[in-house]
């Protein structure tokens, strides 16, 4: 049987005394006296009081609760840069209330305004792929211009004036790029990605253009792009299997990197010897351990939004912004 909360004025009742003087007894003021704080808070233990902190927090003026809101949690990045994010604001006081937008403005759009009711005291996001591809930010710039501190990360809106952390996309991929030229001797690499318009993967593909184009007297390329994931794969299964030539895959994100894997582990011969590099995650090395991974240092990334966004909660400045580059490895 479900029984009532126990509130500050069902224990104002109890006792016959205001809701604020039970308020302060529970805070130990020293303005009430001993007997009646004992009474008060013996009545609270023996019914399971519990303080209402949005209640208190809104007395307060503040949440001391950070909002976070992420494309899925099914992908490894999010997930990392979700404990990255909570680690560093619990050693700091803070909670955290965690949405996901499934890459849905509709969906990333009410997660915002339940959370901006009053809930939280900052926004940290990775916007949507729809609201990139898209290009609709009103949602987002209506939070900025009512000033709702955001701190963005990964996928970011370089026309949005926020604190924003970011990995240098195009460098991790000329990187990842000149290590299959130069230590695995490729001469010939596809690079492979869904059609999606996304701002950081076309950062990536230029990364790996420029190396191409540096190397261009010893190597070439074959792009394979589809708008599907079961294209994507398609494509890049007949192209191995009709050019003996490709000595290296490069893919923009996990899905190509994992087509990649699986591909060549089924149709790998005896002569065969490709070498896949791309952005994904550790946990691939045990399908290929010679996988090349871009290590975008996801908790790194999740921590430092969480300080960027603390420090700008904390001052009095709200025009000048802060761009952070979170450093990737190989």
């Amino acid at each position: 049987m479900q029984t009532n909360r126990t509130t500050l004025a069902s224990i104002a009742q109890a006792l016959e005394i205001s809701v604020s003087t039970v308020s302060k007894a529970l805070s130990d003021s020293p303005e009430i006296g001993v007997q009646t704080k004992k009474r008060v808070l013996e009545y609270a233990k023996a019914n399971n009081y519990t303080p209402n902190s949005f209640a208190s927090s809104f007395r307060k003026g503040t949440t001391s609760t950070i909002g976070l809101i992420i494309p899925n949690i099914l992908n490894p990045f999010y997930a990392k840069v979700l404990v990255g994010v909570e680690t560093y604001l619990d050693d700091n006081g803070y909670k955290l209330i965690t949405s996901i937008s499934n890459d849905l403005i509709e969906k990333e759009t009410k997660n915002i305004s339940v959370m901006s009711s009053g809930f939280v005291d900052g926004l940290i996001i990775c916007i949507s792929k729809e609201a990139e591809q898209k290009k609709k930010y009103q949602h987002i710039k209506t939070l900025l211009d009512n000033g709702t501190s955001i701190v963005m990360f990964d996928r970011i809106c370089d026309e949005l004036e926020c604190d924003k952390v970011i990995t240098d996309d195009f460098q991790a991929a000329f990187d990842a790029t000149e290590f299959l030229i130069k230590n695995r001797g490729c001469k010939h690499i596809v690079i492979t990605s869904k059609m999606n318009n996304l701002h950081h993967l076309n950062l990536r593909q230029k990364g790996f253009e420029a190396a191409i184009e540096k190397h261009k007297s010893i190597v070439k390329c074959t792009v394979i792009t589809d708008e599907r994931s079961k294209g994507l794969k398609q494509k890049l299964k007949e192209l191995l299997k009709k050019d003996t030539s490709v000595d290296g895959v490069f893919g923009l994100n996990e899905k190509s990197v994992l087509h990649a894997i699986l591909l060549t582990n089924k149709l790998q011969k005896e002569d065969s010897n490709i070498s896949i590099a791309g952005f994904c995650n550790e946990m691939q090395l045990k399908y290929d351990a010679s996988l090349i991974v871009i290590n975008q240092n996801a908790k790194e990334i999740g921590k430092e939004a969480a300080k960027l966004l603390l420090e700008r909660i904390k001052s009095k400045d709200k025009t000048s912004f802060r761009t952070k580059t979170i450093a990737v490895n190989l």
